[in-house]
């Protein structure tokens, strides 16, 4: 059965772009290395994402971690591949990304962890 999202994001910010692969279908950040890498510079260069010791007004509490934006449910741990728990993936910048730092865009209400629909709408 296939599923139709609707997404409003702020100007500038594209709907992902999918990968199915094997069944599964994923950010194409997640597969290709390449992408991400831009996505995440564009982070950095634009919206302030870094480590947070270079964080010029860093909240511990308003890491990458707790923000509404930053997905890490199952199906999105399954298509980063990495089982650290330390990463997850930037619904609003479009990358992967690290726990631990922060951006300019941090949103209340996260992370993201479940895999119905309707709660993840919920927690935008």
């Amino acid at each position: 059965m296939a599923t139709i999202v609707i997404s409003v994001l702020p100007e500038g910010i594209p709907v992902d772009k999918m990968s199915d692969d094997d069944g599964k279908s994923c950010p194409l950040p997640t597969v290709d290395s390449d992408l991400n890498e831009e996505n995440r510079e564009i982070a950095v260069e634009g919206y302030g994402y870094c480590e947070p010791n270079t964080g010029t007004a860093f909240r511990n509490d308003e890491s990458c971690g707790s923000c509404g934006m930053y997905n890490q449910t199952d199906d999105m741990m399954d298509c980063i591949g990495d089982d650290s728990g330390s990463t997850g993936y930037c619904q609003m910048l479009k990358f992967v990304c690290s726990s631990e730092n922060t951006c300019n865009e941090w949103v209340e209400g996260g992370p993201i962890t479940s895999d119905l629909q309707e709660e993840y709408r919920d927690n935008l």
